[in-house]
Order: C-alpha cells, then structure tokens, then sequence
C-alpha cells in the first residue's frame, strides 16, 4: 500500500472516530442482503430525523472506536456493518425506525447499541422502541408537574375566601354589639329636673310669702 492510500485511509478512520464517538447513542446493526434501494429508504428516514446511517467495514470501525469513549461498542462489530448514529438526543425515536423497519425487511438485524456510555442489548432496544417519543413523555411530565400547582391554587383560594369571611363576621359582630353614642344635649335633657338644685330667686320667694 502506497504511503498516499495509507495517508487517506488514517484520515478516514480520524473522521469516521469522531462521529462515532460524538455520539451519544449508536446502534450497530447488519445489513447483509439488503437491497441498495432499500438502504437507501433507511438512510433517508434516519436522516430527515435528525440520525445517520453509517455503512462502514468492521476493521475500520473497529480501529475508529479503539480510543474512544464508545470503544465498548466494537463487541457488536461484525460483518456488514450499519451504524445509526443519533443526533436528535432521543434515544426512542432511532428505535422506532430501526425496529419498525426490520420488521418490514428481514435482512437488516439489529445488533446492540451504547447510550450514555452503557451497552444495551436488542432487547433494550426494542423496550425503547416501545416507548413514547420524547415530546409525548415531556407532555406528560408537564402534566403531571402542574397538576399539584392547580390543586395547591385552589385550596389556597379556598383558605383565602374562609379567612376573609371570617375577618366579615367578626366585624360585624363588633359593630352589633357598640352602644350607639347620643349627642351631650340629649344626654343633659334626659336626666329629671329633681336632681337639678333649686335657683337662689326661687328660694328668696318662698320665704317671703312665708312672712
């Protein structure tokens, strides 16, 4: 081999390592009797969702993911080789089009696959496949999280409707219960002249009819 395909070959196995151990997921899968329209139709499917599909020789890829974060995955590196590469950080929707094709088309067999750092096997793929995609599990999540603060406003509000009765009731009781104040005028002609003391004048009178 030429010091030139040698050179373009090292490239290739450079690039090819970066993609594969960027990824947050990868799900190795053969391919043997696949027809080339058919590929084509996967690779197309993954890459309108954000993924890759790549087709690469076992030795390369096992040489690109010797260093890499994702080298644990080489274990699944056999044969005619496909890698779904996710790029969409979401792990269910690559399962679903690896599973829901392999269904329709018997040469492609998923292997196993890495996410997060940890190897999964077939059948965790295909318990991932199973689930909702991620926007359908946000949803519910957001449900769920605002459930409790709908419910805490209402029972506030229902605290806060007693409290303020209850402050009314109160109060009207006081304003029951105060004596209603009469002006000083009233006060002073209400009282019986007998306790009034007599007038001088008066006093003089009665002694001279007296004499």
């Amino acid at each position: 081999m030429t010091k030139v395909a040698m050179d373009c070959k090292k490239l290739m196995v450079k690039e090819i390592a970066g993609r594969l151990n960027d990824a947050g997921m990868l799900i190795v899968t053969n391919y043997k009797g696949l027809t080339s329209q058919a590929l084509n139709e996967l690779r197309r499917e993954l890459r309108n969702n954000s993924s890759e599909y790549l087709v690469i020789k076992d030795s390369m890829a096992k040489r690109a993911l010797a260093e890499g974060p994702n080298k644990t995955i080489a274990e699944f590196v056999e044969g005619e080789v496909g890698i779904a590469i996710d790029k969409k950080e979401d792990a269910v929707y690559i399962t679903k089009i690896l599973t829901k094709f392999a269904k329709g088309n018997e040469f492609l067999k998923i292997r196993g696959g890495i996410m997060g750092g940890a190897l999964i096997s077939k059948e965790d793929i295909a318990v991932l496949a199973a689930l909702p995609s991620r926007e359908v599990l946000l949803g519910k999540l957001a449900n769920v999280l605002n459930a409790p603060i709908q419910g805490l406003a209402s029972v506030l509000h229902g605290i806060l409707s007693k409290i303020v009765y209850a402050l009314s009731a109160v109060k009207d009781k006081k304003t029951e219960a105060r004596p209603e104040e009469k002006p000083q005028d009233a006060v002073a002609e209400s009282k019986p002249e007998q306790n009034q003391p007599e007038k001088p004048e008066e006093k003089k009178e009665e002694k001279g009819e007296q004499a």
